[in-house]
């Protein structure tokens, strides 16, 4: 019996739909984030007196400390923003499949 409903969820156009707007969604994100990374990661490579380079005068801090801890930050709220839209959208289009397969 549960192989059956594995197969009538599957064929359901709605959970097709779910899946692909799902994995849409996540692979765009993780996009962004491999970029904002790789961005960062080549200006160490290629241009780390832009990265030395002290915020103002007088500051310990430089551009590379700003840059790192702003990374972390977008980390962050990419992570939420993809939380949010999961329990926005996707968790009631799952509801209605689940209430529909009942």
């Amino acid at each position: 019996m549960k192989a059956d409903l594995a197969e009538r969820i599957a064929s359901d156009p709605d959970f097709q739909h779910l899946i692909k707007r799902r994995t849409g969604y996540g692979w765009m994100m993780a996009f962004i984030i491999i970029v904002v990374y790789f961005t960062f990661i080549l200006l160490i490579a290629y241009n780390p007196q832009l990265l030395a380079t002290k915020i103002s005068a007088g500051s310990t801090i430089s551009v590379g400390i700003a840059a790192g801890f702003l990374i972390i930050i977008f980390s962050f709220v990419m992570t939420g923003l993809y939380v949010h839209k999961a329990n926005a959208q996707f968790d009631e289009i799952t509801a209605k499949i689940k209430e529909s397969h009942e």
